[in-house]
Order: C-alpha cells, then sequence, then structure tokens
C-alpha cells in the first residue's frame, strides 16, 4: 500500500527550485534521499509538510490529496537536526505539547509509553539544555511520534550528533521507527541511509532513484 505519493511536484523559490519530483513511499518503508547540502532535500520535505505549496504536481498521503491541507491536517510529524525542543518546557511536557493540543485523552500514558519506547524515561522532568545531543533527538522523535502521524519526516536526524552516538542512535531509532510508522529521511551523510529500504538521491533541485 502506498503511504506517500510526490507527483511531478515543482516549486520555484528565489534561488532555487525543485524539478518534477515524483516517487513513491510504501506503508512502514523506510525511504532516504541522500544529497549534499543545499541539493533542496530540507525544501522538499518542508513541501511535503505543507510548509510550502508547490506551483504544480500532487503530494498524496495514503491516496488522499493532501497538496493544499494546511500542516497541521495532514498527519504528518518532522523532525529537524536541531531537535527544535521547547527550552522552558521539560522532556515530559515536550512530548505531551501537541496531544495537549489536539486535546487528546490519557497524555500521561501515551508519554510513558512513549518514554519507555525510547529509553528516556529517567529524562522526563529535565530541561532540553540539560541533555546530551542524542538525549535531545529522541525527545524530538517521541515528540513527533506522540501524535500518531501517518508519516514522519526526518532532516538530517543525526548530523549535530558525534560519530559514535550517531552509529549507536540510528540503529536504535530506525528499528524503532519501522514497527511504528513510514519514514521518509534525509541527510548528506551515506552511512545514515546504510538501513534505508530505498535510496535515491538529490542534487540540484532534482531526484533520482538508485535503489
Amino acid at each position: 500500500m502506498k503511504a506517500l505519493e510526490v507527483d511531478n511536484l515543482w516549486l520555484k523559490m528565489k534561488n532555487f527550485s525543485l524539478k518534477g519530483i515524483s516517487f513513491e513511499v510504501y506503508k512502514g518503508e523506510h525511504f532516504a534521499i541522500v544529497g549534499p547540502t543545499g541539493s533542496g532535500k530540507s525544501l522538499l520535505l518542508e513541501t511535503i509538510a505543507g510548509m510550502y505549496t508547490p506551483d504544480s504536481g500532487r503530494i498524496r498521503l495514503v491516496g488522499k490529496d493532501i497538496t493544499f491541507c494546511p500542516p497541521e491536517k495532514r498527519g504528518i510529524s518532522i523532525v529537524y537536526q536541531d531537535y527544535v525542543l521547547f527550552p522552558h518546557m521539560n522532556v515530559y511536557n515536550n512530548i505531551a505539547y501537541g496531544l495537549k493540543i489536539r486535546k487528546i485523552s490519557n497524555i500521561k500514558t501515551k508519554v510513558l509509553e512513549l518514554a519507555r519506547m525510547l529509553k528516556i524515561e529517567h529524562l522526563l522532568n529535565r530541561l532540553p539544555s540539560t541533555l546530551s545531543g542524542g538525549e535531545k533527538q529522541r525527545v524530538a522523535i517521541a515528540r513527533a511520534l506522540a501524535v500518531k502521524p501517518k508519516l514522519i519526516l526526518l532532516d538530517e536526524p543525526f548530523s549535530a550528533i558525534d560519530a559514535e552516538t550517531r552509529v549507536e542512535l540510528r540503529e536504535a531509532i530506525f528499528n524503532l521507527l519501522k514497527d511504528v510508522t513510514t519514514v521518509v529521511h534525509v541527510t548528506h551523510i551515506e552511512e545514515d541511509a546504510k538501513t534505508a529500504d530505498r535510496i535515491a538521491r538529490m542534487e540540484n533541485g532534482k531526484l533520482r532513484l538508485y535503489q
């Protein structure tokens, strides 16, 4: 079953363009896009997430056309390399934030379950400023998963983490996500894409499938 369909997507920005991008991602798949900095990877993810509206083309999520849907109604979560955690909130409240906004019940149970899954139960009362890079990324992923997205977008999720921690965290996170949701992951580090089911390369706003 197709989770995500991107069909002939074009978007012209001031000094850059996405050029006729098409690809499909299947439910439960880990799809990686590798390319150098400035190749358009982040812009593509943010367009899928609804932060930009394409000039032409279509984006479908589980068969539904979401090209013009607002971000909050797409069922998509995005995680950045710099975590974007709320600095004044402890870990518990960072994870719970999306649940509270949506007025979802049993928030405490859901937060504790995610904390156990990501092995951050002992961090729930800590502020982001006291966490390591790997711990912050686990919190960011827990927050993204809390709202049960149909698709999670990872934008260079391990780039800000030291090499040794990155290997350990990468394996742990992708093993977890494989059983939970569909993943589109962009990176400039070839090694970070090696666990993907399929890989594409992006250069100068164009996408080429090669695995």
